[in-house]
């Protein structure tokens, strides 16, 4: 294996929760018990994900052949419609009076950091305590299929199809889709991922007593 190869590898495994025993035989085992579990988090994340995505991709595909261009069609009466649209602007219409390369390259760059920063959630929520570790797993798939999604959508014509609308008072609301509910679904659940995350830090250190380090469960 060549250094830069063994490089990528290992930031990747740092990245997702490997910290000690696998690079570097000869360092101290760690005193989680995490650490010399197999990360296997990413499964179920994965399973999230792409069933978000394929629902989200199914629907507009069934809304593009089904419902006109800017045409609302009421679902339930008063309460919820189909309002077939095409959304060429970032999210909540950012960056709209930019040039197409322009946002392109935001994309771009918004779906690197996003997924920098659900890889390192990945790693820290596999030394959640078990009972724990489905509120990440959940979060993170909610947030990966919310923006493969779109950005899945984007790929092939830039625009994104929007249509799910619901009226308040006298208007119905600017049309969103599968994978926005999937994004917004995700905000509550943040929260408990971040207190999870701060119950850990307060613990490290911390071996209950008669437990040999290396037997915790943090």
């Amino acid at each position: 294996m060549s250094p830069s190869s063994h490089t990528i590898r290992k930031a990747v495994r740092h990245a997702l929760g490997f910290r000690r025993g696998y690079e570097d035989p000869e360092r101290s085992p760690g005193r989680r018990k995490s650490d010399h579990e197999p990360m296997r988090g990413w499964i179920p994340t994965l399973c999230i994900a792409l069933g978000v995505a394929l629902l989200d991709w199914t629907t507009k595909f069934l809304i593009a052949m089904n419902i006109p261009l800017d045409d609302l069609r009421e679902v339930i009466p008063g309460k919820l419609a189909f309002w077939h649209v095409r959304n060429p602007a970032m999210v909540l219409g950012l960056w709209d009076n930019f040039p197409i390369a322009t946002r392109k390259i935001i994309a771009v760059v918004a779906a690197v950091l996003g997924a920098i920063v659900l890889l390192q959630i990945l790693g820290r929520g596999h030394r959640f305590p078990r009972q724990h570790r489905a509120w990440a797993w959940v979060f993170i798939g909610l947030v990966l299929g919310g923006m493969l999604g779109n950005l899945g959508e984007r790929v092939v014509h830039w625009g994104v199809t929007d249509y799910i609308s619901f009226r308040w008072g006298e208007y119905w609301l600017p049309p969103g889709n599968v994978a926005d509910i999937a994004l917004f679904l995700s905000m509550p659940l943040a929260i408990p991922v971040i207190v999870f995350e701060m119950i850990g830090r307060s613990r490290r250190g911390k071996v209950p007593l008669g437990n040999p380090v290396g037997a915790t469960g943090d």
